[in-house]
């Protein structure tokens, strides 16, 4: 048996669902505004997990809501096809859902998938169940209505769906909802002659949790186990908060596991800059229903998997750099064509960048989009925060001529809420200045102009550095080979978080290379390489 450490996805990867098929399991999460949709994971042992990238190319997510967008995708497989469920939340404030729930399918997780068949619009978080060749979708049902006595999550529903005719047949309310707070992320499966239904309740946060109920009929009625619930972090302390939302796997030789997200806090303040994570726990079964191996409801650090034959324990000895990157925090890029930044987990807001976004030999060129307050045409390309403590380092070349030009290095948790150190122009001196620009819940901030850094004509190259750790950040600068200074006084990285945010916040911080022009949109900024270092 090998022990896995948890999260075994770390940083912003919530909603996680699992499902194995052709000797490999597959996991993917949700990703709301960023882009490609859906992140996909492949492990051949539930230990090692590579990045596969996106699933959901040919997507507009312009002028999606922070935190709308793609929400908690099903994947399942029938023997012959997977089928990747997900919702599209247009518009998520108030009493108000706006969301539409699709199916894409593909014989091979690589593709090609199908274009995307309408479902419904009842309510988010949709799985599909699939028996006899026919195919059935769940889902918790919405009601808007602001009326004494009504639940806006009003029970889960189940219905028939045919691929040529749609929804068919009833719907049916199959469980009414737990006692601890409203149902989302179902999935059923069968095992032993008994249907499982395996719902998050009690929100996204705190009192997070996982409810199993069973029933002898795939219609009803549903019996909640009598060992409810199956997992929550709320009922004995844990470093992985917020434990709820997941599915099952089995395994080759018969054991069970499950997938669930989770959060972690910062040492000093209960806030989760990483966002939602996902963790992974072994399941056992007792008269019928499951529990976790560690025989209560709070979930373990550590985790054992099986020994897979021929596969390396590459966290051991890694053997190359690839490998070596899903040991540590580390890792490192130099721009050029040949890389494929969706692989190694990069990732756009709201669309692929509309090419303004281009790899060339000579590194990653950007032109200058819109501010980073704006919900449609940012020019930014990110990876997750995966850690607590961490530098990210880049280097770019950058002549803008205007004072609506910047680029350089974000860390960004949506578009109410980032740090920006850019490099700009001042129209006084008629030179470029650094200088930091900072949104607390769109409070915004910037150095005063006696503390901008002016940068002469001849300087060629600009370094720019954050350094992470835990609720402090600080943000560094260098001029072509010269060595770091730091820019600006040590920053609040806790309001970077779901806690801290001003809406709904489902995400999680990351770092990220950007470029705006809110003026002619044609200046560009030429990166040359990134690098993060795990400390």
């Amino acid at each position: 048996m090998t022990k896995v450490r948890n999260p075994i996805l770390p940083g912003f990867h919530p909603d996680p669902c699992i499902c194995r098929a052709k000797d490999r399991y597959y996991l993917i999460t949700s990703t709301f505004e960023w882009y490609p949709g859906v992140a996909l994971y492949e492990s051949e042992d539930l230990a090692h997990w590579r990045s596969r990238g996106g699933i959901l190319h040919d997507i507009d997510l312009r002028g999606i809501p922070d935190s709308a967008g793609i929400w908690a995708p099903s994947l399942t497989w029938d023997g012959e096809r997977f089928y990747l469920m997900y919702t599209m939340a247009k518009q998520i404030d108030g009493y108000f859902k706006d969301v539409e729930n699709y199916v894409v399918t593909a014989e091979d997780i690589d593709g090609p998938w199908s274009s995307p068949v309408y479902v419904n619009a009842s309510g988010f978080d949709p799985a599909m169940y699939h028996e006899g060749g026919r195919h059935y979708v769940v889902n918790p049902m919405w009601d808007p209505r602001p009326l004494e006595g009504h639940r806006k999550f009003n029970g889960l529903i189940l219905q028939e769906f045919d691929f040529g005719k749609g929804m068919v047949g009833e719907s049916k309310v199959i469980f009414p909802g737990s006692p601890r707070g409203g149902c989302e992320g179902p999935h059923i499966f069968k095992k032993d002659g008994w249907y499982y239904l395996l719902t998050a309740v009690g929100g996204t946060g705190r009192h997070h949790s996982i409810t199993v109920a069973r029933a002898a009929d795939l219609w009803g009625p549903y019996e909640i186990s009598p060992f409810d619930p199956l997992i929550t972090s709320w009922e004995k302390d844990t470093k992985l908060k917020k434990s709820g939302h997941g599915n099952f796997v089995e395994t080759p030789d018969g054991r069970w596991y499950m997938v669930h997200l989770c959060g972690r806090y910062l040492d000093r303040a209960d806030v989760c800059p990483l966002g939602r994570e996902t963790a992974l726990q072994e399941i056992s079964w007792i008269d019928g229903w499951p529990r976790m191996i560690q025989g209560d409801c709070v979930p373990a650090d550590e985790v054992e998997v099986p020994d897979t034959p021929g596969i390396p324990d590459v966290r051991t000895a890694p053997e190359n750099q690839e490998d070596a990157r899903t040991l540590s925090e580390n890792y490192e890029i130099r721009f050029h064509p040949g890389v494929c930044l969706e692989t190694e987990e990069w990732l756009t807001l709201r669309g692929d960048g509309g090419g303004r976004i281009r790899l060339e030999e000579d590194g990653l060129h950007i032109r200058g989009g819109d501010s980073l307050t704006s919900l449609f045409d940012q020019s930014m390309i990110a990876r997750r925060w995966t850690a607590f403590d961490f530098t990210v380092e880049t280097a770019l070349v950058y002549r803008p001529c205007h004072y609506l030009q910047t680029a350089g290095l974000a860390c960004y948790y949506n578009t109410k809420v980032f740090y920006y150190i850019n490099v700009s122009y001042d129209e006084k001196s008629g030179r470029r200045v650094l200088s930091v620009l900072s949104n607390d819940n769109m409070e915004f901030g910037a150095l005063p102009e006696e503390e901008a850094v002016l940068i002469g004509e001849d300087v060629e190259q600009i370094r720019l550095k954050a350094e992470v750790h835990q609720e402090k950040l600080t943000f560094s600068y260098a001029l072509d080979q010269g060595e770091y200074s730091q820019l600006g006084p040590v920053l609040d990285a806790s309001v970077l978080s779901d806690e801290h945010a001003a809406g709904w916040a489902y995400t999680g911080a990351v770092a990220g290379i950007t470029a705006v022009d809110n003026f002619n949109r044609d200046s560009e900024a030429r990166f040359l390489w990134f690098r993060q270092t795990g400390h």
